[in-house]
């Protein structure tokens, strides 16, 4: 496990030099004892002993993309109130030791000027490659048991001692695992794959592999062909980690195909899949052409007319996927500006 350099032992004078979120990761990992923690979190000892010994979750199931069920596991107000704040102070610590490979579950503070780290960052990497590799991680956050947020916990990353780090597992996990739903989960899934990130780093350097990993999504390419046996040898070393590759989800393409990474095409620059374009083009079209009513209903297939509440719900989504467009081929792109007058012309 690596350890946050400069942060857990800094002389006077470096502590006056600490950016925000580097003061914030210091605030956590001062965290020595059961009253400093509920201190910390804001919550008297007989509450949060309370809510350790009887985490409430709400449970719901919702659909894939790809057919199957999510199985969701929402905490309840009290729980996701710490869980929030925990969130906060643990990206923090983990803004100071990112590899630059990972772009999901990471904050992007203003005051550090650095590039953004998202989708578009994610596949910016890989453009212009012959050969693109996409690996998904089988179930991630369930895949990740309760005993390795404990090591975490207590290994050179924060230092915990005993107490505190079962306090913050048993906040953190349930049913012995991360759970999908939580606000913890993906900042805590982002430590724990701090070695298999270095790993596959490692062995990208040796192999002449680009790669990224933007949370369970796991990108490798080459101007070189990659070979079954740098497949296989990456499948090995993930799993040596404790992850099981989507056998579903493992996808290799030439720049002779349309090449993906986290849903955005990158044969030639990043930029937003054709099918996506065309089915806002559509939803502007439908507003306008038979109003914002129509358009709704048909988006959402309803058997009645819409009410106010699915309107704003069309408008709302209409709004973030015409966001997501000037996001990718930036703000003064002439097919986003177009979509921009269309869009205000609809609410308008």
């Amino acid at each position: 496990m690596q350890q946050i350099p400069g942060i857990l032992h800094p002389s006077k004078k470096r502590k006056a030099a600490l950016q925000k979120h580097e003061l914030n990761a210091l605030r956590l990992l001062s965290l020595r004892n059961p009253l400093k923690l509920c201190r910390f979190l804001e919550t008297p000892i007989y509450y949060l002993e309370k809510i350790i010994n009887s985490p409430e979750y709400n449970q719901y199931t919702i659909a894939k993309k790809r057919g199957g069920k999510r199985h969701i596991f929402e905490p309840q107000k009290p729980l996701k109130r710490i869980q929030k704040r925990l969130n906060y102070y643990l990206q923090a610590c983990y803004l100071c030791i990112k590899p630059e490979e990972v772009h999901g579950f990471v904050i992007n503070p203003h005051y550090l000027n650095k590039t953004p780290c998202n989708i578009v960052a994610n596949a910016e990497a890989h453009t212009g490659k012959k050969h693109l590799l996409n690996i998904d991680l089988k179930d991630f956050f369930p895949s990740i048991p309760a005993r390795k947020i404990k090591k975490l916990f207590t290994s050179p990353v924060f230092h915990f001692n005993e107490q505190i780090a079962t306090a913050l597992t048993l906040l953190t996990t349930y049913e012995a695992k991360l759970p999908t739903g939580a606000p913890t989960s993906p900042v805590l899934s982002n430590f724990v794959c701090l070695e298999l990130d270095a790993d596959l780093r490692n062995f990208c350097q040796e192999n002449q592999l680009q790669f990224t990993r933007y949370a369970d999504d796991l990108t490798f390419s080459s101007n070189e062909f990659i070979s079954n046996e740098l497949i296989l040898k990456i499948k090995d070393l993930i799993r040596r980690h404790g992850f099981e590759p989507n056998e579903k989800k493992v996808y290799l393409k030439s720049a002779h195909r349309k090449q993906t990474v986290t849903g955005l095409t990158v044969n030639k620059k990043v930029n937003v899949d054709r099918k996506r374009l065309k089915k806002i083009r559509a939803m502007l079209h439908d507003s306008t052409k038979n109003g914002l009513k129509t358009a709704t209903q048909r988006h959402f297939n309803l058997t009645t007319p819409p009410d106010e509440a699915q309107q704003q719900l069309f408008i709302h989504r209409l709004s973030g996927y015409i966001n997501f467009v000037g996001q990718v081929r930036g703000k003064e792109d002439p097919i986003y500006r177009r979509m921009v007058n269309e869009f205000h012309e609809i609410i308008d």
